[in-house]
Formats: structure tokens, C-alpha cells, sequence
């Protein structure tokens, strides 16, 4: 990352990055989902994200799907690529480090219009959560669990989708219910507007969440949750199922190891997502 880059994910606890897959790209992902459309489940009834907010509730549930990088080859590959894809694993290792690991399976999130709203959520204030996490200290920034959110679909102003509150990675105080509910200041909730082909990065301990989709394509947003390469949040790594490791190269292979110190011979990238020599 150059510095403008670190001082907004400081700022800010997300940054957008724009153009880092191609339209083929995109569209290959695109027609990988489609032809798994049939495993999107939206989440309805108890599963509902929106709580009992007035503003966030829609009309339907949020669709998840995941086991996408289990899936048959060709349709798994673009997927995989993204594990180590030589336009995120700059801005991975400033903001978790060199030995960066994916912490949680791969999933898609789609909404239709009318989807539902998901309530602002984030670790920040006022007690100190050990796996999601932001901290400054010795000139570089220190991030717990960490979202990387591949954009497959345009999200445009006004459309809904991922939202925000800039900052708040930093906050002390607990964030009010009425404004977790995007019931009341809603004007410092920021929806991030991006491309398809743009990433948006941001650390679980920034409060965010999803604001009613009301556009007319479908979003789609492949989530790949990762971890500095110590840490782990979920235990989904003990072991990976063998379909998800099936021929993958070894940089996306360094990227699904178990939790543990560099130091001790982890399989590390360089900045363009190549295997570092030990």
C-alpha cells in the first residue's frame, strides 16, 4: 500500500480498490454462480438480518452461498484466484501482515431487489475483542479478522448494499441501537459505492453492515474473511475439506494453513502473489 492508501484505510478502517479483476474475470465468476444458482439460500423467518428495524426490512432475505472454491473445476478457479491474486496481496500484507490466511470458507452474497437490510454490527468499543481487532502501534497498523468483498455486480449510489461508519474501527463507546438499526444519524453511515471488478477491504472492527438492496440487477459479493496467519477466529482450517484443496497451486495452498508464526517456516507470498523462497 503507498502511504495515501494506509492513511484512508486508517481513517477510514475500509478501503475501495478499484479494477482489480477484469471484465472477463467478472464474468467468469458470474457465470460459475450462475451455474450454481440453484444452492443460493435467502435467509427468511428466524433467519432474518434486518432485527426489528423499521428502516432495514424489506421484502426478502439476503441470498448466502457458499462452497464456492469446492466447486468442479472450471467453475472453482476464479474463485481460487482470488486467494492470492497479485492486486489484493499488497494491501493484505500491510494490513495483516506477511503469511495471511483465509480464516472462513469462501461465500457469495446476493440480494434481489427488496432484499433486506443486515443490522450495523462491528467490534470496536467498548472492550477490547482479541480476534477482530484494530491497532496502532510501532509505525504500522495491526488488524484482526479482515473482510476482503470481490464486487461481481455494480453497486451504485442509492442502490443499497454494503454500508458503513468511517472511523468507527477507532470508536470507545458502544454504538447506540437506534443507530445499529439505521433508525437515527443515518447521515454517517456510508454506503460504499464500487464496480464490479472492485474490492472493498475492511476490518470487522469497523461497524457495518447492509442497507435494503433497491435496485434492479442483482448484487453479488464474493466474502473471503481472512486472518493474520497466528490467529484464527473459526476452526473451519481443522481440516479443510480435501475438495477445497484439490489442485490448488501452492500460493493458494500457503494461504489456507493452520494458524501459526511465521517464524516457524510459514509459506509466505511476495507482493505479486508468488511463492517467497525459504
Amino acid at each position: 500500500m503507498n502511504d495515501t492508501e494506509k492513511y484512508l484505510f486508517d481513517l477510514n478502517g475500509f478501503i475501495v480498490v478499484e479494477g482489480v479483476l477484469s471484465p472477463d474475470e467478472v464474468s467468469r465468476c458470474n457465470e460459475a454462480i450462475d451455474r450454481h444458482a440453484e444452492g443460493i439460500r435467502e435467509r427468511t423467518g428466524d433467519l432474518s438480518l434486518s432485527s426489528d428495524s423499521t428502516t432495514l426490512k424489506g421484502t426478502t432475505g439476503r441470498g448466502d452461498m457458499g462452497g464456492l472454491l469446492a466447486w468442479d473445476k472450471p467453475w472453482c478457479d476464479p474463485f481460487r484466484e482470488m486467494l492470492a491474486h497479485p492486486g489484493v496481496v499488497r494491501y493484505l500484507h500491510a494490513i495483516l501482515g506477511p503469511g495471511y490466511r483465509l480464516d472462513h470458507n469462501a461465500g457469495l452474497i446476493s440480494m434481489r431487489k427488496g432484499a433486506e437490510g443486515h443490522l450495523l454490527h462491528g467490534s470496536s468499543g467498548p472492550g477490547f475483542d482479541p480476534h477482530q481487532y484494530y491497532i496502532f502501534k510501532d509505525g504500522r497498523m495491526h488488524n484482526g479478522l479482515t473482510v476482503v468483498a470481490w464486487q461481481l455486480a455494480d453497486a451504485n449510489p442509492g442502490d443499497g448494499g454494503l454500508c458503513l461508519i468511517p472511523g468507527s474501527h477507532k470508536g470507545n463507546y458502544a454504538c447506540p441501537q437506534e443507530i445499529r438499526k439505521w433508525e437515527a444519524h443515518r447521515d454517517i453511515v456510508r454506503q460504499v459505492s464500487c464496480k464490479a471488478g472492485d474490492v472493498v477491504i475492511f476490518t470487522e472492527a469497523v461497524t457495518h453492515g447492509t442497507l435494503p438492496w433497491t435496485a434492479e440487477h442483482q448484487r453479488r459479493s464474493a466474502l473471503f474473511r481472512m486472518s493474520p496467519g497466528n490467529l484464527a477466529y473459526v476452526s473451519g482450517y481443522n481440516p479443510w475439506p480435501e475438495a477445497v484443496l484439490a489442485d490448488m497451486t501452492p500460493e493458494q495452498r500457503a494461504v489456507l494453513e493452520p494458524p501459526y508464526h511465521t517464524r516457524l517456516n510459514r509459506p509466505v507470498l511476495d507482493d505479486d502473489g508468488r511463492l517467497k523462497e525459504r
